[in-house]
């Protein structure tokens, strides 16, 4: 997982027009549900324009480089789902309690994500808040007041909570110690189903590829600190910087594995390339 800064496209984006259409349709319809006397008729409303949220999609998916923005994975974590951080027709807790959903939200592009729908189908509708904080129950309720237990990718502290092993399992940053975040990671990978078995297998690539560049990085620099005569070592291990340096990148599939993969090295000239990346 990494940050997916969430922000509207600028007027010269292709994607600017079709933003621009979202948003009226959009507040028609938050209308329309403000209007709507109860729950059922709102799910009816709902259930009859799931198409708009869906003409975001092609947008959504750029703000991530075509990826999952939970799994980071482009292909084998299934299709892509626009996905609602909070459910909008109901909303589970952490022992089942269904209460109506964020329906205001429904239309609302800050609360949609990209989801690969092995992991969508797994969230659910399951969208429990930390014990005692209070659930906005309606559009005058203040969000942020609430503390989710799921983490979100499009909220800058939460990707960090995450980190990976050779083995491609997620786990707690090194640095987490709070029971809470703790727990915020291990729910997020069970609900999200960040160790569908695809998926670990292809981070257990990426962490070999990028481990294994690691090494001939540093061989190739051993060679070069030995003898400073050394071109052919020189231009090795500038070669495999510029390869670690890529796997980095926020387009590379799995990048957040990559990263891992280097922060479990003691080396600080390679803790070094995090910095641009």
């Amino acid at each position: 997982m990494r940050h997916i800064p969430l922000e509207p496209p600028k007027p010269e984006s292709q994607h600017y027009s079709e933003y621009l259409k979202f948003l009226t349709k959009a507040n028609e319809l938050l209308e329309d549900l403000k209007a709507a006397p109860n729950a059922e008729e709102r799910k009816k409303i709902i259930d009859g324009n799931s198409k708009v949220w869906g003409d975001l999609k092609e947008w959504l998916l750029t703000l991530s480089d075509q990826k999952c923005w939970f799994s980071e994975a482009k292909d084998c974590f299934s299709h892509w789902d626009v996905e609602h951080f909070r459910p909008k027709k109901s909303s589970k807790d952490l022992d089942g309690t269904e209460h109506e959903g964020y329906w205001w939200l429904t239309f609302d592009w800050s609360n949609l994500r990209i989801c690969g729908n092995a992991g969508n189908r797994k969230k659910g509708t399951f969208f429990p808040l930390r014990e005692g904080c209070a659930r906005a129950t309606d559009p005058n309720r203040d969000l942020r007041f609430e503390d989710p237990l799921l983490l979100d990718p499009a909220h800058d502290h939460d990707p960090t909570l995450l980190s990976f092993n050779v083995e491609g399992r997620v786990i707690p940053s090194p640095y987490v110690h709070d029971e809470w975040e703790q727990l915020r990671v291990t729910y997020s990978v069970e609900r999200y189903n960040l160790d569908f078995p695809p998926l670990m297998n292809k981070r257990k690539v990426v962490w070999q590829d990028c481990w294994q560049h690691v090494q001939a990085y540093l061989e190739e620099l051993r060679k070069y600190d030995k003898d400073r005569n050394n071109v052919i070592a020189k231009e090795a291990f500038r070669k495999e910087a510029g390869n670690i340096r890529k796997m980095l990148k926020a387009d590379q599939e799995l990048s957040a594995v990559a990263r891992a993969c280097l922060l479990s090295t003691p080396d600080p000239r390679l803790r070094g390339f995090l910095q641009s990346a």
